[in-house]
């Protein structure tokens, strides 16, 4: 079968579930409990919908509705922060333990594998060239020495990505986009490339710029398939298609969701048989 790229939001229960498998796996209790009384208020809410379709009366539960889903969002994105920090604190253990041990063996005076820590003096530091008897007026301070040039200070992929999440958590659709092709740009190979790419496309999809966010959601298929986001983007792409009135295409997406990730969350997978079934798509 012809493989498309895949689509757009998750629904308020594939939010609640996905948001709470991540907020567990971050082990952050308060996420946790936000989540679950996110929850219990949807449930009501989704209890009066059904009472008031009919009179018109449910407007006003809408847009509670609308500002839960603004409020998953945020603690996805949150909980997505906790789960890499965790990972990279975890590193950074595993490279003080080693460094110990190294430690250690140097003076116990055992054998490094490798080598060992070099014990060799740093290279002299060099200073900036200045010109031979030339005027104070002239060198003073006006030429700096190499230490006493200021640090060029940067921002890292984790700050970009988290200035990204507050700009679509805030509606800021146009600079969470340009927040997240930084990161793509200039950290292609960083562990949070392929969240950056499936919040791109939402970005793109919440501005309903639905070309450019199938785009982007068929990239993170391809490129970050094996990743936390691989079922999603298939889910958002095949959204995205039909949006923009692609029927065969948004099938394509739907019907092979469960094929391409059987262990996927249920949310998704029966997010994906509901929108095949209203398309009268064929398995």
């Amino acid at each position: 079968m012809k493989k498309s790229v895949l689509f757009l939001s998750l629904s308020l229960s594939g939010l609640l579930l996905f948001a709470a498998q991540r907020a567990g796996a971050a082990s952050d209790n308060a996420l946790q409990r936000q989540i679950d009384a996110l929850k219990e208020d949807i449930q009501v809410m989704q209890r009066q919908m059904y009472r008031n379709q009919d009179d018109g009366s449910g407007q006003n539960i809408t847009v509670r509705v609308g500002e839960m889903d603004e409020n998953l969002r945020d603690l996805i994105g949150r909980a997505d922060m906790i789960e890499y920090k965790i990972k990279t604190l975890e590193e950074k253990i595993d490279m003080i333990n080693k460094d110990i041990d190294v430690r250690l063996k140097m003076i116990e005076g055992k054998p490094i594998e490798g080598g060992g820590m070099s014990k060799e003096a740093p290279a002299k530091k060099f200073d900036a060239p200045v010109a031979k008897d030339a005027p104070a007026s002239i060198v003073g301070g006006a030429i700096a020495k190499g230490s006493d040039l200021p640090d060029v200070k940067t921002k890292t992929a984790e700050q970009i990505y988290q200035e990204g999440l507050d700009a679509i958590n805030a509606g800021k659709n146009d600079e969470a986009a340009a927040k997240f092709n930084t990161v793509l740009t200039k950290f292609p190979d960083h562990k949070l490339a392929a969240n950056a790419q499936y919040w791109l496309g939402e970005s793109y999809y919440g501005k309903k710029d639905y070309a450019k966010a199938a785009v982007a959601f068929a990239k993170g298929y391809e490129k970050y398939k094996n990743g936390n986001k691989g079922a999603d983007s298939i889910l958002k792409l095949g959204m995205s298609m039909q949006m923009l009135g692609k029927t065969e295409d948004a099938c394509t997406a739907f019907v092979n969701l469960p094929k391409e990730f059987p262990k996927a969350p249920d949310n998704l997978k029966n997010k994906a048989a509901q929108l095949a079934a209203e398309l009268k798509c064929k398995n």
